[in-house]
């Protein structure tokens, strides 16, 4: 395969390895896992600011991909984290092929004059992609996330032959709930994992609180207002419904290094 540096380049800037049509286009999340090189935390910073956010840029505002964001981790970190930052696509659809000669000329189009060359020594001497997850979205509530913003993954393994109701109750439970919570800020969203597959996954389904200042992370959620919007289902009980379904592997926060959306 690839050397580290390259192989992040080519993931990062944006090198999806399938393409597949769908009659009903469903969103996809493409999330890429890099650690960075001892002591390189800044170099991988201005990295992912200079070459991968203004090359999403172009891809955004053309149309190939719907968002991007750099997430910096938080907690866990350092040397023990497995990720130090997620760079994260949002799709209308499955992700288009890519190719190297996309990638060149959407750089070009960002202003960035480095050769293929250039950029893939600055990766690699910056860090390295650890995995590449690509992400059904089932549901999102709450707004566009902006740069300083804070989000917390919530990675869960499914149980054999609880994701339709694991799906059902995330979706009819907590998604009414946050829908409720307007002008709160916060937001919620769910994704399911499409590749990579297979038993041997630690996880199977992530879903994402968003949360607009550290402020409101350290509130956590209104669980008072549960009641208003499920007067029948005391918020104990749906816990343990949802427990039933699933088992929450690990939570990990981030903060929002860059966040790029249409101009």
């Amino acid at each position: 395969m690839f050397p580290n540096g390259m192989r992040f380049f080519l993931i990062t800037a944006g090198c999806a390895f399938m393409a597949a049509a769908q009659d009903q286009p469903q969103a996809y999340v493409v999330d890429t896992c890099v650690k960075a090189a001892p002591g390189k935390g800044a170099e991988t910073s201005a990295y992912i600011r200079e070459v991968l956010v203004k090359t999403a840029q172009v891809r955004v505002d053309e149309g190939t991909a719907a968002w991007y964001l750099a997430l910096s981790a938080v907690v866990p970190a350092g040397s023990e984290a497995r990720c130090d930052y997620h760079l994260v696509t949002g799709y209308k659809g499955f992700p288009p092929e890519a190719s190297a000669e996309r990638s060149a000329a959407d750089r070009k189009k960002a202003g960035i004059t480095m050769t293929p060359a250039e950029i893939a020594a600055r990766a690699g001497a910056v860090g390295h992609a650890v995995s590449t997850d690509y992400w059904r979205a089932l549901a999102d509530v709450g707004p566009n996330v902006e740069k300083g913003q804070y989000v917390r993954l919530n990675y869960e393994k499914l149980k054999p032959g609880q994701a339709a109701a694991y799906v059902k109750l995330e979706t009819t439970g907590w998604k009414p709930f946050v829908e409720s919570l307007k002008g709160s800020g916060l937001g919620w969203h769910l994704n399911v994992l499409s590749m990579p597959g297979g038993t041997s996954q630690r996880y199977s389904a992530m879903t994402v609180d968003t949360y607009p200042t550290w402020e409101a992370l350290g509130k956590g959620w209104p669980f008072s207002e549960w009641s208003n919007v499920h007067p029948d289902l005391k918020f104990a009980d749906y816990q343990k419904q949802v427990a039933e379904t699933t088992e929450r592997v690990s939570v990990e926060v981030y903060r929002i290094l860059e966040s790029v959306h249409p101009k």
